[in-house]
Order: structure tokens, then sequence, then C-alpha cells
């Protein structure tokens, strides 16, 4: 699905019909706050973003879902059309960018392209048991089902998955989450302590394990009912 966020009932109406009648799942939203819980919620391939919205800024709602470890693909859609007003989109974490006035086949072709990028750049799920974690995505599964986990515990799992097992590092894990963010060490002990109790909740085989003076492992522990 093609995410629009347009406070313009008329270029919004446009685009998602647009969209749809290009053969393209879209919709249309009108304010920002909207965009992080249906984003969490999975099967969003891009976002259209206007940047002027009626409850902030659309750079802020980029940096948010980047911040959230989000990596869907983002198109800023925007009337500021000057060189700095682009950049600024990029350093945000947008991946295209394209200024009003636009025609319609320039913004379809973009999307298309983002869409397309996005399907070869997929990896294939990470696996360990039953427990499956899809990187682009962001979405976790245990036994075929999603796990309501918030995005930084999946970006946890995620590296921890990757070592298949062995002891990941809480520099390696602070870094994958967070970036070059300064963040206190005490923030991934927050994540941490909040996906094990989710999973404690709806998968509870799935053990996480602090190894003292080296960092963090993954297990399933099939004794566990």
């Amino acid at each position: 699905m093609i995410l629009i966020v347009e406070d313009d009932v008329t270029i919004g109406r446009t685009l998602a019909q647009g969209l749809t009648a290009a053969g393209l799942a879209a919709r249309w939203l009108r304010r920002g706050a909207e965009v992080a819980p249906l984003v969490a919620q999975g099967g969003v391939e891009a976002l259209v973003l206007d940047l002027g919205l009626p409850d902030g800024d659309g750079l802020d709602v980029c940096r948010a879902l980047r911040a959230d470890g989000h990596r869907l693909p983002v198109l800023m859609l925007t009337a500021r059309g000057g060189l700095d007003d682009r950049l600024d989109g990029f350093a945000a974490g947008a991946d295209d960018y394209l200024a009003k006035p636009f025609a319609f086949a320039e913004l379809l072709a973009r999307v298309r392209v983002m869409a397309r990028h996005a399907a070869q750049r997929r990896p294939d799920p990470l696996v360990l048991g039953a427990l499956e974690v899809d990187p682009l995505a962001g979405e976790a599964r245990w036994a075929g089902q999603r796990l309501d986990l918030e995005p930084k515990g999946i970006l946890v799992l995620e590296q921890l998955l990757r070592a298949r097992g062995g002891v990941v590092t809480r520099r390696a894990l602070m870094d994958a989450v967070w970036g070059d963010a300064a963040v206190t060490d005490n923030a991934l002990d927050v994540v941490l302590s909040s996906l094990r109790k989710r999973l404690a909740q709806a998968a509870p085989k799935v053990q996480i394990r602090t190894v003292r003076g080296a960092g963090v492992a993954i297990e399933i522990d099939e004794n566990k009912t």
C-alpha cells in the first residue's frame, strides 16, 4: 500500500484516486499523527508525505519514523522547493523530494521506482525456530502469528537473529537501534525489558539472555510451554 499524507483535500483525493487507477493500493491521510500507528501495523510500501500538515511538520513525521527504525521509502511532497529545503528533507530521512506544483505522471513514476527498489532490496526473513523477523517490513512473527512489538524491539531481535544465537554486544545493539544518536546505556535496558515482557506473553519459548561482560543473546527454550 502507498500511504499519502496530504492535508489539501483536492490534492489528497486526486493522488489516492490516481494511484489506485494506476493499479497501486493507496490510502490517504490528512494528519501526521495518524502515520506512525498505521505504519506500525505493516503493509505500507512507500510514503508520500506533505510537509505542511495541520498538526505539525512532515519533516518531524519522517524523523520519528526513522528514529523508530522504519525503513519504508519516503517521497516528500511540498511547496518548499529551495535547495536548503530539499537538503533538510534528505537529512530528515527522505528518499525523494518533489516540489509543488507537479505533474501526476512524474509522481507516479517516482512512486513506482521507490516501490520497485523496496521490493528489490527486500531481504529474506531471519528465522530461529518458529521465530521470524522481516527486517524490511519491520515485523516479527511467532509460529506464523504477528507479534505486537515496538519498532526498537524488532530492531534488537533482528540483530540477535543475525548472530544465529551468538552474543551481540550492547554497543552493536545500540548502534543498530539509534545509529549515531547520543543515548544512555539505560535506553537499551528499557527496550530489552519491554521486549522480554511482550515475548513472555506471546512467545514464551523465546529467551533473551544477558551474558555478563559480553552482551546479549537469544535462544529458543523448547522446555517452555
